[in-house]
């Protein structure tokens, strides 16, 4: 059974509680920050084995966090999975150029994000 660390990063409890039991219910560790700021916080105590990232959150952005964790020395080959409604070529293409591994648009079914997981921590 999987025992990677997977930090979910979105700033609704009800999508971060909803993705923890999709992860737990696969044997995945995981860790919560509702923004930038207190995923920052959980970063400097502990890498994780891949970051899940939602764009839209108040104060930052997730794209600001992904270049953030891309630009520090330590965390810049963390796997990173944005996970978002913004569904425009524009948007994935700057999801993917902030430094993300994948981008996923919500919603997303527990089959699909459980393989994206797999697929981002393998390669």
């Amino acid at each position: 059974m999987a025992q990677e660390t997977i930090l979910i990063v979105d700033d609704e409890v009800s999508v971060t509680e909803l993705f923890s039991m999709m992860l737990e219910m696969e044997g995945y560790r995981v860790q919560v920050a509702h923004n930038v700021k207190a995923a920052l916080q959980v970063l400097e105590r502990g890498k994780p084995d891949l970051m899940l990232v939602d764009v839209m959150m108040p104060a930052a952005s997730g794209l600001e966090l992904c270049r953030r964790v891309r630009s520090t020395a330590g965390l810049a080959t963390l796997p990173i999975i944005i996970l978002s409604a913004k569904s425009q070529l524009e948007e994935v293409q700057e999801g993917l150029g902030a430094g993300a591994n994948l981008y996923l648009l919500k919603p997303v079914s527990k089959k699909e994000l459980v393989q994206a997981v797999r697929r981002v921590l393998s390669s």
